[in-house]
């Protein structure tokens, strides 16, 4: 398995975790504004601290979105690409984001995959204050009304990341996790699984990983990549995670169901777990 070194210091603990009450959620976003806003109206009656939500066929009237780059210096081991802007109507075909905090303000952290008219589709890290939706738009997701994702700063990787905050309540029905660099992604799954001490749950969030193997033989052999969960159970032998996911400058778009063991983390991976029965 891939690995890097990170330019700051190397803690021991690799997981964020805490268990905390939460709830389904379904909220409608509003066209003609910067989606981030539109987000956090939509949230405002819910009440949560942090929310799980995801999109389907939505059409946009602007989107503007990065994609994984090299890092140019020491300072980070990737970066991000230029701007790319749809320059008129387009179509979110899919996407999930997490919502939580930043500076005591709603902020999100979102990956997806989108078509601009006319135009082939591309995958990346969406701009939310650069993109507007062209009608209202139903999201769906989980939200968390104990522990809460929050913009800090993060010491080994030098980004400024969502990390877990909160201590949890034991008995909840989900948890907050964040995987730190360097460790399989599936595996981890399963390990946050068991110290929760739940036969199962189901996975929901995104990240980045060292590039990624896949069961049916492919490989996007990319240092730099983002990645969206579509379908992933942990913590009892099911199925290994499905996910889709781009490479450096939009190198190769692939999905499909991860090898197990053969796909670290690159920076981060920020996921909701909702408990199954066992």
């Amino acid at each position: 398995m891939r690995s890097v070194v990170h330019p700051g210091p190397v803690g021991a603990d690799r997981m964020e975790l805490a268990p905390t009450p939460g709830r389904e959620i379904e909220v409608t976003l509003p066209p003609g504004r910067p989606f981030e806003e539109a987000v956090a109206e939509a949230l405002a009656p819910e009440g949560v601290a942090s929310a799980w939500l995801e999109i389907e066929n939505a059409p946009v009237s602007a989107l503007d979105y990065v994609m994984p780059a090299l890092s140019p210096d020491d300072a980070h081991v990737a970066w991000y690409s230029d701007i790319f802007s749809f320059g008129g109507p387009g179509l979110i075909d899919r996407m999930g984001f997490m919502v939580g905090r930043h500076q005591g303000a709603s902020f999100l952290h979102g990956h997806g995959l989108w078509t601009p008219e006319g135009g082939a589709q591309a995958m990346g890290h969406i701009l939310a204050s650069r993109t507007v939706l062209a009608a209202p738009v139903t999201a769906r997701g989980i939200g968390l009304t104990g522990a809460r994702f929050e913009r800090r700063p993060d010491p080994e990787t030098n980004f400024e990341l969502f990390r877990v905050r909160g201590t949890g309540a034991e008995g909840s029905g989900y948890a907050a996790l964040r995987l730190l660099p360097n460790q399989d992604f599936a595996t981890a799954l399963d390990r946050a699984c068991a110290e929760l001490g739940w036969p199962a749950a189901r996975v929901h969030g995104l990240g980045s990983l060292i590039g990624a193997r896949f069961e049916d033989g492919g490989v996007l052999d990319s240092l730099a990549s983002e990645f969206l969960v579509t379908d992933a159970t942990a913590g009892r032998g099911g199925p290994e995670p499905e996910i889709a996911i781009v490479g450096v400058e939009g190198s190769e778009i692939l999905s499909g169901r991860l090898v197990r063991g053969e796909n670290a983390v690159l920076i981060t991976a920020e996921l909701i777990l909702s408990r199954m029965a066992g």
